[in-house]
């Protein structure tokens, strides 16, 4: 009789194993279908997240520290500097989703009246804490449609489009309403603008601000026609091995360490302010060519024309 028992209970726990079993396959087929599906239904957020180097959740208020030399992190890092960011917004446009074969289709952005209309985009990474003096708010993603596929990355613009770069700040739609990302009628927008403070020795300001330069017109009475340099990079980025992008997982970074990299605003040990705002021919406040040249390349601009470059090193994929 004990022996019957015991066949049974092995027969009992056999089954109930087996149906465990397929249940645990049916939820691992099941996320993985719901993955295929949700990037086969298209892709409609992209997000993007500021890194330093290694560090990925820098922020408003926290020191980013510079490379010592011991630290294994070599790729995308500063030579010798330490610093709190001030401010770090940029605007985008002319989004594409990138295929393996290389072709591209348009990511169509949807207006929302704040943060991006259907041709740019503004993307802020501060918050007004700290050392940062732009906005409490925030925006990491831009939102929009494309079709379904299966894309390996993405390309964009970094800047706003020649035809809504000579506005009226006071009287455009939001995001092209933002007085501190506006320089002048003729000169038009700030495409990216990166402060940055170091508080070693005496302590330094930093400003990298992009837009174009050298154009023509004066507001109102003489309309702006063209610029000497656009100064407007297409970033792309694509994964490693041309698999399949998904956007949740790996976001676009931002890389301020890799976008300062070559410079050092340390006054302690042989560095400089930096405060590249006036073009591509040399900065502000003893601000050289060749020190704003450093800034540029990093971010993917040719200094001597304003074209993009082929290669740039402040954008790409989470690994």
């Amino acid at each position: 009789m004990k022996k019957l028992l015991y066949m049974i209970c092995i027969a009992v726990l056999s089954v109930a194993n087996c149906k465990e079993k397929e249940k645990s396959d049916d939820t691992t087929n099941f996320g993985l279908l719901a993955i295929a599906a949700s990037l086969s239904s298209g892709i409609t957020e992209i997000p993007f997240q500021i890194v330093a180097g290694s560090d990925t959740a820098p922020k408003c208020n926290k020191l980013i520290q510079g490379h010592s030399g011991s630290v294994m992190d070599t790729k995308h890092i500063s030579e010798s500097m330490n610093f709190y960011i001030k401010d770090a917004r940029f605007y985008v446009h002319d989004v594409k989703l990138v295929k393996a074969d290389g072709s591209t289709v348009d990511f169509t952005l949807t207006s929302d009246n704040k943060w991006q209309t259907s041709k740019v985009a503004l993307l802020d990474f501060e918050d007004k804490t700290g050392d940062c003096t732009g906005t409490t708010e925030t925006n990491t993603s831009i939102k929009g449609t494309a079709p379904a596929g299966s894309y390996v990355g993405v390309q964009f613009k970094v800047g706003v489009p020649f035809d809504l770069n000579h506005l009226n700040s006071t009287t455009a739609d939001a995001p092209l309403n933002n007085s501190g990302m506006f320089w002048a009628w003729a000169s038009g927008y700030i495409f990216m603008k990166f402060d940055w403070a170091a508080k070693e020795g005496a302590g330094t300001s930093n400003s990298f601000h992009l837009g174009s330069v050298g154009c023509n017109g004066s507001g109102t009475s003489v309309l702006t026609t063209s610029c000497t340099y656009p100064n407007r990079p297409t970033i792309t980025i694509k994964t490693s091995g041309s698999v399949t992008w998904n956007p949740t997982a790996n976001p676009v970074y931002f890389d301020i360490k890799a976008l300062v990299s070559g410079t050092n605003s340390n006054l302690s040990s042989s560095g400089k302010a930096y405060t590249c705002m006036a073009g591509n021919n040399g900065g502000m406040s003893g601000t050289t060519a060749a020190d704003c040249k450093i800034l540029l390349n990093n971010v993917g601009v040719n200094e001597t024309d304003g074209t993009s470059a082929s290669v740039q090193s402040t954008f790409y994929l989470k690994p």
